[in-house]
């Protein structure tokens, strides 16, 4: 799962190879051994270079010598427990805002408690349904991630989840991203899905709350490859917790539910000479989704799965394999003081009715540890249905409230940040997220 990709959903642009029994394929950068397989497309190892190729490789048990479980140490080398009353910033920041993630997603996320919290000794992501005037529904939910703060570059990464009943429209997913995604955005800075359920594709097949899939994405010859695999449980995956994993050292990248294989990936320069995504230090993603390409579900009128929905975690935990890496402040004790501030997230929206309705957006300023900043002034500008130039002071949470005097029945807006200054920062508007947002 990404913030800035689309997933490829459509089967008619790549060539299909059916490959014989015990035979190894080799499409130049992923060599697989096929054991014994299924004819489930939805099930098959996907391969592929969008517009260019694609080699289907059918689901099998891979020997049992390809795999590292069991090879990490008894203890954790970094865990977070969620034992505590708030969510551990020294680890974690918050994704906020809407827009659809470069996925199509329904939701804004938000840092409010109602989504993200730690209580009862797990991390609680909840996804809310609001209804809007005319019935329409938007939804809100949260979105973590250690970007900057810990980055982990091999080893054994697991997550004890529990995911709600997504029947349907619910993605939830436990991921990392390079931790250089800031610099050289996505795919060129890889990511790896431990764990992404709600498929359009599972919720065809009847299987929304049993099948797990897993996925690599990287760049490749200017273009984004992925190559992925999914397992169905043959029960509900929603009605308990269980454990997520992932094995990865510089050959091999493996993931488990409940110690049950669900894909492998051989990143191994011999077979993947291109995969220096791989190889580099990544950081964790936790996230709830409501709606996206993922799922097929791109409307709030099309979402079925109860509300509101919580997915639990009670741990997410890192163990040595011998090659493990960590990294990032929480770690290193570089701490937190940021000097560059930047535009996270712009959330445009409208108060009043009727023919008095007027423009509003609240804009988060955050600096590049993704601490929010307080006390930065932020200049904005209005165009459209509503127009005009407001300025705004950023509370404790970094975020400035604007709503414009203009009152008028019809809202079409565009809102753009026009400045940020701060008295011991810089404003770096080539950091920003997004600079304008439209309503």
């Amino acid at each position: 799962m990404s913030g800035n990709r689309q997933l490829l959903n459509k089967r008619d642009e790549y060539t299909t190879f059916i490959v014989a029994q015990k035979r190894t394929v080799t499409d130049g950068f992923c060599p697989v051994d096929i054991g014994e397989f299924s004819t489930e497309y939805d099930n098959a190892v996907k391969l592929s270079v969008k517009k260019i190729k694609m080699h289907t490789i059918l689901k099998t048990a891979l020997p049992l010598l390809l795999f590292t479980a069991g090879n990490a140490a008894a203890d954790p080398l970094w865990s977070d427990e969620f034992d505590g009353a708030n969510l551990n910033t020294e680890v974690w920041s918050y994704d906020l805002g809407a827009g659809g993630w470069g996925n199509s997603e329904i939701q804004e996320y938000t840092n409010d408690s109602a989504n993200v919290r730690v209580e009862n000794g797990a991390l609680v992501i909840n996804a809310h349904e609001k209804t809007q005037r005319g019935k329409r529904k938007s939804y809100t939910s949260g979105r973590i991630k250690s970007e900057n703060r810990l980055t982990v570059k091999y080893g054994t990464i697991e997550a004890r989840i529990k995911v709600p009943d997504l029947a349907d429209g619910l993605w939830p997913a436990f991921w990392t991203l390079g931790n250089n995604f800031q610099d050289v955005g996505w795919p060129d800075s890889g990511e790896l899905d431990i764990m992404e359920m709600g498929s359009a594709a599972a919720i065809d097949a009847g299987v929304v709350n049993r099948r797990v899939g897993s996925t690599a994405h990287w760049e490749h010859n200017g273009t984004h490859a992925e190559y992925g695999l999914s397992y169905d449980s043959p029960t509900d995956l929603h009605t308990g917790f269980h454990v997520f994993r992932m094995e990865w050292t510089p050959d091999l990248v493996s993931t488990y539910v409940d110690n049950q294989w669900i894909w492998s990936i051989d990143i191994s320069e011999a077979s993947c000479a291109d995969c220096t995504e791989f190889h580099q230090p990544h950081f964790i993603i936790l996230n709830l989704a409501v709606g996206g390409l993922y799922t097929g579900i791109t409307r709030s009128s099309e979402v079925t799965a109860p509300m509101p929905a919580e997915m639990l975690v009670d741990y997410v935990r890192i163990y040595d394999n011998g090659f493990t890496e960590l990294g990032g402040s929480a770690i290193d004790g570089g701490g937190n003081e940021g000097t560059q501030t930047h535009v996270a997230a712009i959330m445009p929206g409208v108060s009043g009715g009727g023919p008095n309705k007027r423009a509003r957006a609240d804009v988060l300023i955050m600096d590049e540890t993704d601490e929010p900043v307080e006390g930065a002034t932020v200049t904005a500008t209005f165009t459209g249905s509503h127009n005009g130039t407001l300025t705004s002071l950023t509370d404790a949470s970094g975020n400035a409230s604007f709503t414009t005097s203009e009152r008028n029945r019809t809202v079409a807006f565009e809102v753009c940040v026009d400045s940020v200054t701060h008295a011991t920062m810089t404003y770096t508007p080539a950091a920003n997220i997004e600079t304008c947002d439209a309503y």
